[in-house]
């Protein structure tokens, strides 16, 4: 099995540009809480994981961060992934004399991510666009169609501008690995589509 992305423009009505970008600012906020609270632990001698970051996150939604409800629960799960994917990068680099401490992210009006699992969306396919649908909105033109054939783990909604991506993930068998990566003639390496990519964190 190969895990690959393929990533494609999307085209959101006004509701689902609004819910985007709320989720990104709940993404963000979710971030910039574990690393404030990482950081704050280690100046008390309080050893920090993400998953009890994210547990102490969750506990305070309902009262302190109740608008994160109105937007997928991923977007707020997976920032402590990658907060201390951060932190292993940090702690590695570390060794190497290179100083690279998370930093806080910052707001900004055109940019943003946010991550949604497999379960939370579906792709429909039509004759000549596919379409991407995500709990509590209308379904979503994609320009292009999905050229991966599989098992969907999750994806990732990202703005750049004032255009919106969304980035795949999906599991593929081998056969279909070599049906969308045609191999070079010396037969030495794999040429790679251009609209495929390996995930991102």
């Amino acid at each position: 099995m190969f895990a690959l992305s393929h990533k494609i423009e999307l085209q959101p009505n006004n509701k689902s540009q609004t819910h985007f970008k709320k989720a990104m600012g709940c993404a963000r906020l979710a971030y910039n809480w574990g690393l404030a609270k990482w950081k704050e632990n280690y100046e008390n001698g309080i050893k920090s994981n993400h998953f009890a970051l994210k547990k102490e996150f969750n506990a305070l939604k309902k009262t302190t961060y109740p608008f994160v409800y109105e937007v997928t629960k991923y977007a707020t799960a997976q920032p402590f992934i990658h907060l201390n994917l951060a932190f292993q990068k940090f702690f590695k680099d570390l060794k190497l004399g290179k100083v690279s401490y998370p930093r806080f992210k910052r707001k900004r009006e055109y940019q943003g991510s946010f991550y949604i699992g497999g379960d939370a969306i579906k792709v429909i396919q039509g004759d000549t666009k596919d379409y991407l649908k995500i709990p509590n909105l209308p379904k979503i033109k994609m320009t292009e169609k999905l050229r991966l054939k599989g098992k969907i783990n999750g994806a990732t909604i990202t703005q750049r501008g004032d255009k919106f991506f969304v980035s795949i993930q999906t599991d593929i068998t081998q056969e279909e690995f070599n049906r969308t990566h045609k191999p070079i003639k010396n037969n030495h390496t794999l040429g790679v589509d251009t609209g495929s990519e390996v995930p991102k964190c």
